[in-house]
């Protein structure tokens, strides 16, 4: 697919915020899928080869967003490409986030896995849902987007790792004293995170979703190169991260093999 770039905006040195103009692509796609992307500025003669894959913000008429961090080669081309210039993109891929009615829900976040998180609180507010976010960072400059969640959100409770906004502590602190009150739990963001917050779920008896971000070269299942494990009834499994996630049940995914 290709779609025009509607903005670029500079959230701040480490992130930006990129809109798309894709009708095709923002009728299909779902709260919790992923996109693999490729600027003008790339050729398959030249580094970097591969697409780059990002979560799926959210999706405004026949717009969709992407949140990027600046890592490599591939967010600076992104950073380098204007409004009103082409950009190539996958279909929507992979199994997203399932929404509930009228539960008291917890959002977990941490930095860039906020991305994702934004559509689906939209979802469950709209089905009832109480919906309180959890979002932690190194500083302040890892808390972006937080004012686009109010209207869809009932209590935002942010941690940084140098106190430089909200409570001075990791995310799964004010988390864990919280997590037995919830109905379930989407979280995303780093793994050590993610094995934490679904830890206090398992204690708790708290059914947990998780949003993995793993290397991926095609994006589609073919190369293998994103395989976890999962416990499937008394067996350890293999699921790939691209075609059976990135949403997983977090409960059942051997963190060993995703915290390598």
């Amino acid at each position: 697919m290709k779609g025009i770039i509607l903005k670029n905006e500079r959230l701040n040195d480490k992130y930006r915020l990129m809109e798309i103009e894709s009708p095709e692509f923002a009728q299909t796609a779902k709260p919790g899928q992923f996109v693999m992307v490729k600027t003008g500025l790339q050729d398959y003669l030249a580094d970097p080869l591969l697409r780059r894959p990002f979560g799926v913000v959210d999706v405004r008429g026949n717009t969709f967003r992407l949140l990027y961090m600046l890592v490599g080669k591939g967010t600076r081309l992104m950073t380098e490409s204007p409004a009103g210039s082409v950009i190539e993109f996958s279909s929507s891929l992979g199994n997203g986030f399932k929404s509930v009615k009228n539960q008291n829900i917890a959002l977990a976040a941490g930095g860039v896995g906020i991305a994702p998180l934004l559509w689906i609180a939209k979802l469950l507010k709209d089905d009832g849902c109480r919906v309180t976010l959890y979002f932690g960072g190194r500083n302040q400059e890892d808390i972006i987007l937080a004012d686009e969640f109010r209207p869809h959100i009932d209590k935002l409770i942010i941690t940084t790792d140098d106190g430089s906004i909200g409570e001075k502590a990791l995310v799964t602190a004010p988390f864990e004293k919280d997590a037995a009150g919830f109905d379930r739990v989407y979280a995303c963001g780093p793994k050590r995170m993610l094995q934490a917050v679904s830890e206090i779920c398992v204690k708790g008896g708290v059914p947990v979703d998780v949003s993995l971000d793993e290397r991926m070269a095609c994006g589609m299942g073919a190369c293998l190169g994103c395989i976890i494990y999962v416990r499937e009834g008394e067996e350890t499994v293999q699921k790939r991260c691209c075609v059976e996630g990135p949403v997983f049940d977090g409960s059942k995914v051997v963190w060993e093999s995703v915290c390598r």
